[in-house]
C-alpha cells in the first residue's frame, strides 16, 4: 500500500496547496485560513493517509478468507491460544492489528463471547501496526548501528507480541478469569476466491474504517489546531 498512500498523500498536499493560495488570495481571516488549512485539511490527510493500507491489508485478507484458509489458521492456532486464554478466533483481529488497530478492534465484533472480545481489544494494540513504524524508524536510527537497524526492527516488533502474550497471562490469572469459549467451526472446502465476494468485503471493512476513525480522528485534529492557534483567553 505504500506506493499508493505516497500517490494519495501527493493528491492532498496538491489540493491543500491550491486551496491555500485561493484562501490568500480572498484575503480570508487567519483564524479561518488556519483552521481550514491546519485543521480540516491536516484531519482528512491524516484519516485518507492510511486508506490504502487498510484496502491492501484486506485485499489479502479477504482472499485468505474466501479461499476458506483463514477458518483453519483459527482452527491451528485454538490449542496455542487457549494457553493464555483466548481461542482460535482471536487469531484474525490480532492479524489485522499489524496493519491498523482501529479496523482490528472493530473486527473483534464477531467473536461471540463478550470475555473473548474484551481481553482480545486490550491485546490488539500489541501488535504493531503501520502507525508506529515511524516512531520505531526514530528509535531504531537513534540507539543503533546501521548494521543492527534491521535485527533491531524486528526485535521491536516480536517485543510488542511477546508483550501481549504476557499481558495476556496476566488478564487470565486477574480479570478475566475462566476458560475462553469451546472452539466450533464448520471449515469451508478449499476454493478460488470470487472478485464480487472479495471486493464487498475491500469496500465494507473500508467504508467501516472511513465512518469509525473519520469522526474521532478529525475531531481530535480541530481540537489539536484549536489549542495549538489560540491561548486561555481565546487569543491568536
Amino acid at each position: 500500500g505504500a506506493f499508493f498512500q505516497n500517490l494519495l498523500d501527493e493528491g492532498i498536499q496538491i489540493i491543500t496547496h491550491w486551496t491555500d493560495q485561493w484562501l490568500t488570495a480572498m484575503d480570508v481571516a487567519t483564524p479561518i485560513h488556519s483552521l481550514i488549512i491546519d485543521g480540516v485539511f491536516t484531519g482528512v490527510g491524516s484519516v485518507l493517509s492510511f486508506v490504502p493500507i487498510v484496502v491492501v491489508l484486506y485485499l489479502f485478507l479477504s482472499l485468505l478468507e474466501d479461499s476458506g484458509y483463514m477458518a483453519r489458521v483459527a482452527f491451528f492456532m485454538d490449542k496455542l491460544l487457549r494457553r493464555v486464554g483466548l481461542s482460535g478466533r482471536s487469531i484474525v483481529p490480532m492479524l489485522v492489528g499489524f496493519g491498523c488497530s482501529v479496523p482490528a478492534i472493530m473486527a473483534t465484533r464477531t467473536l461471540s463471547s463478550e470475555r473473548d472480545r474484551r481481553m482480545t481489544i486490550l491485546l490488539t494494540p500489541f501488535m504493531s501496526c503501520s502507525a508506529k513504524l515511524p516512531i520505531y524508524t526514530m528509535l531504531v536510527g537513534a540507539f543503533f548501528p546501521r548494521k543492527y537497524q534491521a535485527l533491531a526492527m524486528v526485535g521491536l516488533y516480536l517485543f510488542g507480541v511477546l508483550c501481549g502474550v504476557l499481558y495476556a497471562w496476566i488478564l487470565k490469572r486477574t480479570k478475566f478469569r475462566g476458560e475462553p469459549v469451546p472452539f466450533v467451526m464448520e471449515l469451508p472446502n478449499y476454493r478460488l476466491p470470487s472478485a464480487k465476494s472479495v471486493g464487498h468485503l475491500i469496500w465494507e471493512k473500508a467504508k467501516g474504517f472511513l465512518q469509525k476513525a473519520f469522526t474521532v480522528i478529525f475531531l481530535a485534529s480541530i481540537i489539536i489546531w484549536f489549542l495549538q492557534t489560540f491561548d486561555a483567553r481565546l487569543n491568536v
